[in-house]
């Protein structure tokens, strides 16, 4: 059963006709303000007692706080009903500013508790909020200089979080609020999502649009004349007079993708590649984020465990092949309608392709399913592209042969190569066989073919052994080549 108040004066209970709402919802959401929207009618008393910024509004789930915050706007229609939508006590954070300021000897403590000073020196002792629990232990960085004017959560998530992950949490104890940086939220839901029990709709989305190849790091600019910003801190010093950074087996996937990030406070080039190189590692991945309408069981049974934020949360789904944990990374709460309630559970896929991520779950579940044929068709495209690659260099192998005619150890050190290549794709062809038993005589094919491309690959070898003795007949052995060269590219 849900209560709100309003400055300690109750505003809504079921239980009473006299003070009802028309719609209530709690949006929650790890690392982000909780936001909380009510609707009134018109001539409830509680419209006239509300007040933007400085009423604080809670609302209650069976005695349990479960959002604490204050009203940001009100909007009336023309039947004079009233929405109110308030943000959560995290928010607090947005009425300090952070002035400049060069930092040594860092640690996620020593670094919350200065931001959380300079915030509680400006702000009323009711937004004040004070240092808890911090689980993180050590930043990717020592030393760092903020050098702007900016409020104290957004330099909090900026420099603090969305470098070093964690999640942030604001917890009431008595009246004071704590804090809170942690590594997760330590509790797993005893509860189970299940489908054809429990879910109402699933959706699963999977995006490749912030996937990153090649990532150019910038890091502070330089002071230029006038005071304008000159330009920025590169790598190119300490990465071989590169200014970029390459994911190679990214590439060979998705292509090269070029973006930037930008790290202000960053001055030491060294510095500057480290967070780069971190930074791309992640940017490679694909995202999938499942969305789900559950129905908590709580709600029908108060023994059931509910489901809160940050929660680690079995789902099984068989139709989806779906049996792992996955936290709650938002929960809505509908005060009117609870059936209505929304769970969303995110993650991130920590492999380049899906058939990866999809042979990551079957691990967690230990056990055995066939690959999907759109698993098969993402493999056989790899390896089609892999081909391809073989075929440029074979292509280009031309041009050198008719340039290199006395050379013939490097043309056979280049060959080497290609021959490798291919030998190396057999060997994933015979991989694929053991794991994918649906398109066995598929991969039965692109055995046969790489083995006759790496036949005929040792062919082109043993013939360009004899170019040194026979010179005269370089003409005619090159043209037997490239005859070579067309099956290969035929067979492939």
């Amino acid at each position: 059963m849900y209560q709100i108040f309003c400055d300690n004066s109750l505003l809504y209970d079921p239980r009473d006709e006299d003070i009802p709402i028309v719609s209530g919802k709690v949006d929650q959401e790890v690392n982000a303000t909780d936001i909380l929207t009510f609707t009134l009618p018109p001539m409830h008393r509680g419209i006239d007692m509300i007040r933007k910024l400085t009423s604080v509004v809670q609302v209650y789930d069976s005695g349990e706080l479960l959002y604490e915050g204050r009203v940001l706007d009100a909007k009336a229609d023309m039947y004079h009903t009233v929405t109110y939508t308030c943000e959560g006590t995290l928010a607090y954070l947005l009425d300090s500013i952070q002035r400049p300021k060069a930092y040594h000897d860092l640690t996620p403590a020593s670094y919350l508790s200065d931001k959380l000073t300079q915030h509680n020196s400006q702000v009323e002792a009711e937004k004040r909020i004070l240092l808890g629990t911090v689980e993180k232990q050590a930043m990717n960085y020592d030393a760092r200089e903020d050098n702007q004017y900016t409020n104290t959560l957004d330099t909090i998530m900026d420099k603090l979080v969305d470098s070093n992950g964690g999640y942030l949490r604001v917890r009431k104890q008595g009246d004071t609020r704590y804090l809170d940086y942690l590594e997760s939220y330590h509790r797993t839901s005893g509860q189970v999502i299940r489908f054809g029990e429990n879910i109402l709709e699933l959706t699963e989305h999977i995006s490749a649009e912030n996937v990153i190849t090649v990532l150019v790091p910038l890091g502070k600019a330089a002071e230029g004349e006038n005071g304008e910003s000159g330009k920025r801190l590169t790598i190119e010093s300490v990465n071989g007079g590169k200014d970029y950074l390459e994911d190679t087996e990214a590439v060979s996937l998705y292509g090269r993708i070029v973006g930037t990030q930008t790290w202000d406070d960053v001055t030491v080039p060294a510095n500057l590649k480290a967070k780069g190189q971190e930074y791309l590692a992640s940017a490679r991945n694909l995202t999938t984020t499942i969305e789900l309408t559950a129905i908590d069981l709580h709600l029908v049974d108060v023994d059931i465990d509910r489901i809160k934020l940050g929660d680690m949360l079995r789902v099984v789904s068989p139709p989806h092949k779906l049996d792992k944990y996955m936290m709650v990374s938002k929960r809505e709460y509908n005060l009117v309608n609870p059936q209505d309630d929304k769970i969303v559970l995110g993650d991130t896929i920590a492999a380049l392709t899906e058939r990866q991520a999809a042979l990551q779950k079957n691990v967690e579940k230990q056990k055995h399913f066939s690959a999907s044929v759109e698993e098969v068709r993402g493999s056989v495209s790899a390896l089609a592209g892999a081909v391809d690659s073989a075929k440029q260099d074979m292509s280009t192998l031309g041009g050198k042969v008719q340039t290199l005619e006395g050379n013939s150890s490097e043309v056979q050190k280049t060959l080497q190569g290609i021959h490798n290549s291919l030998t190396a794709q057999e060997e994933k062809i015979k991989g694929m066989r053991e794991d994918i038993q649906e398109d066995r005589d598929r991969l039965h094919a692109l055995e046969k073919a790489g083995q006759q491309a790496a036949e005929t690959t040792q062919g082109i070898l043993n013939r360009l052994g004899t170019l040194e003795e026979a010179k005269q007949d370089l003409e005619a052995k090159i043209q037997g080549i490239l005859n070579r060269l067309e099956a290969l590219e035929g067979g492939a």
